[in-house]
């Protein structure tokens, strides 16, 4: 009798066991995996902007299928500004309705474009006579670069700012506020704008 008591608990065991685990693998859809993906930066403590490698170890170490290992491969691969909506249509073709790393996508492309937009308006190669002008020639061409070319808030912010300034002087400390505030190093239009005028050795 103690035997076969023994011989129910251990296969009774086994199939609870086998239960489980069927459970658990029924369990890991790929909706469960998307929804990982749209919540990693939150669930995992970590900013995709500072750290995005422990972001993206984090959501590989979380992901239950292969298909959400695939999916998380093809988000990486995609160009920053394809992320947001690519994220934004498999979340909701699976039922969900609320995918904060869309927002996060969104956001870093948001950066990275005021950074490249005011990366160009700092290069000397965008105003190669510069130095050959005034001060009020100076800042007639690059207000009407800011006119023609500024499409996001953080270049249209500074081009309100210039339209301020009574100097080269001033309008240079603002440029190099705003390329700072989206991590330039350096601008070399602003350093043009404190140049003497050099003049032409033409007659």
């Amino acid at each position: 009798m103690r035997v076969s008591r023994v011989l129910f608990v251990g296969t009774f065991g086994v199939l609870l066991g086998g239960v489980i685990a069927v459970s658990e693998l029924v369990g890991a859809t790929v909706a469960r995996d998307l929804e990982t993906l749209c919540n990693a930066e939150s669930a995992s403590g970590f900013a995709v902007g500072k750290n995005a490698a422990r972001v993206t170890a984090w959501t590989q170490d979380h992901l239950k299928t292969g298909e959400g290992g695939r999916l998380l491969a093809s988000l990486r691969d995609l160009p920053l500004d394809e992320r947001a909506p690519w994220l934004q249509q498999r979340s909701r073709a699976v039922g969900i309705s609320s995918c904060p790393m869309v927002s996060v996508y969104d956001e870093l492309y948001r950066q990275w474009r005021s950074k490249k937009e005011l990366q160009q308006l700092c290069s000397a190669a965008t105003f190669p006579d510069l130095d050959r002008l005034d001060d009020a020639e100076r800042l007639q061409a690059i207000e009407e670069w800011l006119t023609l070319h500024a499409s996001m808030v953080d270049s249209r912010r500074l081009g309100s700012r210039l339209s301020g300034v009574d100097s080269a002087a001033a309008a240079a400390e603002e440029m190099r506020e705003a390329a700072n505030d989206v991590g330039l190093l350096s601008c070399d239009v602003a350093r043009i704008l404190t140049m003497p005028v050099i003049q032409s050795c033409g007659p």
